[in-house]
């Protein structure tokens, strides 16, 4: 009776594990290496899948320029992991290139050019600088493409761009021992830049003379140079009635439409409009304030107040 029930025992041990086993195998599979697939043609890239096991899925068709059309772009999971036998792989397949037409960007300003080749799926390449006196600053003069013939797209076009007129050279005038009003005067008639401008003690001489002066006397410049001044004042102390100069950059937000840019300062000599404009989107400025005391401008586009800062 104990051998029987012994005999029992072991026999549903055995077919317990042997149940197990099976459903073991059911439910985790077998596990296979997902092979690479990548940049092999379509048909022989779904035939590897099957014949590792597992179910290829052509989830995407996209253009590519640099995977042949008809040939595997990526695929999803990666190659090199091991997955379940049956595993679904999503494969996305390439279209080739696509191609676009050069569109004509001769004639245009720089910004318009850019935005004509982003819209039909162009970049700028290499840009090149010239001067022209017969081409307005900042046109496109030449492209390396031919308008309208047709490129892949994401293709670069070079460009060659139009620096204006040949800068006019003139020789620096002397401008120490001036007042700083009449050194400004002259530097703006000869549509010069008034750079930084720098304050040095000397109670010899009176408050707002020209102490030194960058270029030098005598220096070959040319229109739109920036001047850098030293002033003299009588004191550690930089008056606050003393007048000085700001160079304030400023670069307009991008946009579709012209942007109207104000600038009001207020300093010792009240409050004040100082520049008023329209502007295209990204269009850089640079303009020179006079201001005297503590000074703080605001910066109003298209009616409405963008940001305060000082002006040191």
């Amino acid at each position: 009776m104990n051998i029987k029930k012994l005999f029992f025992r072991i026999v549903g041990i055995t077919l317990g594990g042997i149940l197990f086993i099976f459903l073991l195998m059911k439910f985790t599979g077998k596990e296979v290496e997902v092979p690479d697939i990548r940049g092999k043609e379509v048909t022989l890239a779904l035939e590897t899948l099957s014949k590792a096991g597992l179910n290829p899925k052509l989830s995407e068709r996209r253009f590519d320029n640099h995977i042949p059309e008809g040939h595997i772009i990526s695929q999803d999971p990666r190659s090199g992991i091991r997955v379940k036998k049956g595993r679904e792989i999503r494969v996305i397949s390439s279209k080739g290139s696509q191609i676009v037409f050069v569109p004509e960007v001769m004639g245009k300003g720089f910004r318009s050019a850019g935005i004509t080749l982003r819209q039909s799926g162009l970049k700028i390449g290499k840009i090149a600088r010239v001067y022209s006196g017969l081409i307005e600053e900042d046109t496109i003069m030449a492209q390396s493409l031919e308008p309208g013939i047709e490129v892949n797209r994401g293709s670069e076009i070079n460009l060659l761009v139009s620096l204006g007129p040949y800068p006019t050279y003139f020789y620096m005038p002397d401008l120490i021992g001036r007042s700083l009003e009449r050194a400004s005067r002259t530097i703006e008639y000869l549509r010069l830049q008034t750079g930084s401008i720098t304050y040095e003690v000397d109670p010899e001489l009176r408050e707002g003379v020209v102490l030194n002066q960058t270029p030098s006397f005598g220096f070959p410049v040319k229109e739109k140079s920036l001047v850098n001044l030293v002033i003299s004042v009588k004191s550690q102390t930089r008056p606050t009635g003393l007048l000085r100069y700001y160079m304030f950059h400023y670069v307009v937000p991008a946009g579709l439409f012209p942007k109207r840019l104000k600038i009001v300062v207020s300093d010792a000599q009240g409050e004040r409009e100082v520049y008023n404009a329209l502007l295209s989107p990204g269009k850089e400025i640079d303009e020179v304030i006079a201001i005297m005391g503590r000074a703080r401008a605001k910066i109003y586009i298209d009616g409405k107040l963008e940001r305060e800062m000082t002006l040191r």
